[in-house]
């Protein structure tokens, strides 16, 4: 019989460890697959799971949690929260009305934060009241004296709430003093500026005419630099790290 193993008849050799047998002429073969089985992702049952894969948003329902850093702490402007802070914590996401309130709520509160809704919304409603006002007052000089006394009612709340708007930046409370200071001086340069062009027309001298309407225009610059030196400040974001501002 040919064997395919060994065609010229010679002396057949051993068989090689791991060798398939000779096929011997004439006899069939059979090819069987062999398939390597896919790696199971999921772990057997009781067996433990993969460290790597876990989840570590989950929280861990053990561990006690802070209300006051886990509800409102974080700042939320998509909307307001679902229950009111305490009036000690900063309020992301205030209405119109409940920051009104708590504006006179913390009249002359100095200490924690507040938040860009807290003192945004106050100041459109002081806008607004101001403007009425104007308003009022050209019809009876009676509402030039409501306009005086409401202005100072609102000093100290006003600053009050500055204060802990940049608070709430993880800036310490004498950064308010910033922007007003620059629009003082601004305000100061214009009256002197005022001054002396009024002094200037009484002697009718034209260069000190000029001269105090560049210093006029110069004073305006600068309030106006004050002006956008105070919407930057108190439009800076919420820092976490100005909780250290809070009373303990």
């Amino acid at each position: 019989m040919y064997d395919s193993a060994n065609p010229a008849g010679s002396t057949p050799r051993a068989p090689q460890p791991n060798e398939p047998a000779p096929v011997l002429y004439g006899e069939s073969v059979t090819f069987t697959e062999t398939s390597t089985p896919a790696p199971n992702s999921s772990p057997a049952y009781g067996a433990p799971a993969d460290p790597s894969a876990a989840t570590f948003s989950a929280p861990a329902y053990s561990a006690s949690v802070d209300p006051n850093a886990a509800a409102f702490n974080a700042p939320a402007y998509g909307g307001a929260p679902a229950a009111e802070p305490p009036i000690n914590m900063p309020w992301y996401g205030i209405d119109f009305l409940n920051a009104i309130k708590r504006f006179f709520t913390k009249y002359a509160t100095f200490s924690g934060r507040a938040s860009r809704g807290e003192f945004w919304w106050v100041m459109l409603f002081l806008f607004l009241v101001s403007f009425v006002f104007n308003l009022l007052t050209r019809a009876s000089s009676f509402f030039n004296v409501l306009s005086a006394i409401w202005g100072l009612a609102i000093l100290v709340p006003q600053i009050a709430l500055a204060v802990r708007r940049v608070h709430d930046a993880n800036l310490p409370g004498g950064w308010v003093a910033l922007p007003y200071g620059i629009e003082v001086v601004g305000a100061m340069v214009i009256s002197f500026s005022m001054v002396g062009t009024v002094a200037s027309g009484l002697s009718g001298s034209s260069s000190g005419l000029g001269s105090g309407v560049v210093g006029m225009l110069i004073g305006a610059l600068i309030v106006l630099g004050g002006a956008v030196t105070a919407i930057v400040l108190f439009a800076k974001q919420s820092d976490p790290q100005g909780a250290r501002f809070d009373r303990r």
